[in-house]
C-alpha cells in the first residue's frame, strides 16, 4: 500500500468520524461514548483515538467543521459592508443557532467560548480590515480593536444560550451591538 492511498484512507476514516460524531453528538441522549462514534463510523477505537485522544479533541473538531460550513460564510458578507452591525448580529444569531442546535456537541467541548473564541480568531485578518473599514466611514466605533470582536462573540456564545429563540434573543443581541455604534460613545478603558 503507498503512503498517498495511507493517506486517503485516513482522511476518509476522519471524515467517517467526524460525521458519526456529529450525529451521536446530536441525539444528546448521553450515550455518546467513543466506542459507539467509532462503531457508528466503522472504524476500530484505536483509529478514533488515533486522530482524537479523548471526547474534548472529537466534539471541537465537529465544532470546527460545522463553523466552517455554517458561521464562517457570514465573514464574508461582514468583510465586505461598512455598517458591521447587522452583519455582526446575523454572525452572532447564526452562532447562537448553531449552538441551539447542537447542544449534545457544547456538552463535549469542555469550554464553548474558549472554542468560539479560536475559531472566530481565525478570521482575524478580515475582522481587523472590516473593523477599520468602519471606522473610516463612521459607522464603529474609533476605540473598538479588531480583537475585541471575537471577544465579543465568545461573550454572547457563553451568556446568549439561556435566552430562548426568537424575537427576545435579536432584540438583547441588538442592545448588545448597539455598544459598537460611534454616536454618544463613551471611552472604553483599555484592556
Amino acid at each position: 500500500m503507498s503512503a498517498q492511498s495511507i493517506r486517503v484512507d485516513a482522511a476518509a476514516s476522519v471524515s467517517r468520524i467526524l460525521e458519526a460524531a456529529r450525529r451521536v453528538f446530536a441525539a444528546g441522549d448521553g450515550s455518546g461514548t467513543l466506542d459507539r462514534i467509532a462503531k457508528e463510523a466503522g472504524v476500530g477505537i484505536a483509529t478514533l483515538y488515533r486522530h482524537f485522544p479523548n471526547r474534548e479533541s472529537l466534539a471541537r473538531a465537529v465544532y470546527d467543521q460545522i463553523f466552517i460550513r455554517e458561521v464562517q460564510p457570514l465573514f464574508d458578507e461582514f468583510e465586505r459592508t461598512d455598517a458591521p452591525r447587522g452583519a455582526l448580529l446575523d454572525l452572532a444569531e447564526r452562532l447562537l443557532a448553531v449552538l441551539d442546535r447542537e447542544r449534545g456537541l457544547t456538552r463535549s467541548l469542555g469550554n464553548v467560548a474558549e472554542a468560539t473564541r479560536e475559531l472566530m480568531s481565525r478570521n482575524s485578518e478580515v475582522i481587523s480590515r472590516a473593523v477599520a473599514r468602519a471606522q473610516l466611514s463612521g459607522n464603529l466605533r474609533p476605540d473598538i480593536d479588531s480583537s475585541d470582536i471575537p471577544n465579543l462573540m465568545t461573550m454572547v456564545a457563553a451568556g446568549f444560550g439561556s435566552i430562548s429563540t426568537g424575537p427576545a434573543r435579536r432584540r438583547y443581541l441588538s442592545l448588545l451591538l448597539d455598544s459598537l455604534n460611534p454616536a454618544q460613545a463613551r471611552p472604553i478603558p483599555k484592556a
